[in-house]
């Protein structure tokens, strides 16, 4: 029993040498030339102050004035009403009848459905969060972009139920993501 428990010894001796050998060489080969400050570093033109004391709070730039959340609105209005319009071009040119009239009535129907999705949950969420968001609903998924600021685990949460509520659970996926200023 005794040369046992010598054998159990040498074995746990050697699993902790290489242990520490794959901690020692993963170190090694990571290197320690870790960058404190990304590219450029901290320069008073970038909305940083570096003269400020350690611990007061400080305002470090905030450029999402909400210009691009009120471009994108408009851009996609624009883009709503081109394929409202061109429908609504086929739609007098065919006859009443007609099979190409009776889709192109469903197409206006199911994009008018999807404006009206897009403006329920951007209001429901400006509502629910207190941050602006743009919502886009394409084929199978719907795209919420807020502010990076507002990005966290509860405003999640909440942009996900008011995106199923409205949608009614038609799009299977939901992406949620931040707005770079």
């Amino acid at each position: 029993m005794h040369v046992l428990l010598g054998k159990k010894q040498i074995v746990l001796a050697a699993l902790v040498a290489a242990l520490g050998l794959a901690v020692f060489v993963n170190w090694y080969y990571a290197g320690t030339d870790t960058e404190i400050f990304p590219e450029g570093g901290i320069t008073p033109d970038n909305g940083i102050s570096v003269e400020a004391p350690d611990g007061e709070a400080q305002y470090v730039g905030n450029t999402d004035n909400g210009e691009y959340f009120a471009s994108v609105k408009l851009q996609r209005d624009a883009a709503h009403a081109s394929a409202i319009e061109e429908l609504q071009t086929v739609l007098t040119s065919a006859g009443e009848e007609s099979d190409a009239a009776v889709s192109t009535a469903k197409a206006i129907e199911e994009i008018s459905n999807v404006i009206k999705m897009e403006t329920d949950i951007e209001s429901l969420v400006t509502g629910k969060t207190g941050n602006e968001c743009v919502a886009v609903i394409s084929e199978n998924s719907v795209e919420i972009v807020v502010p990076s600021a507002a990005l966290n685990d509860t405003n999640v949460l909440t942009i996900s139920d008011v995106v199923t509520e409205v949608c009614a659970g038609k799009y299977e996926n939901i992406k949620i993501s931040g707005a770079v200023g």
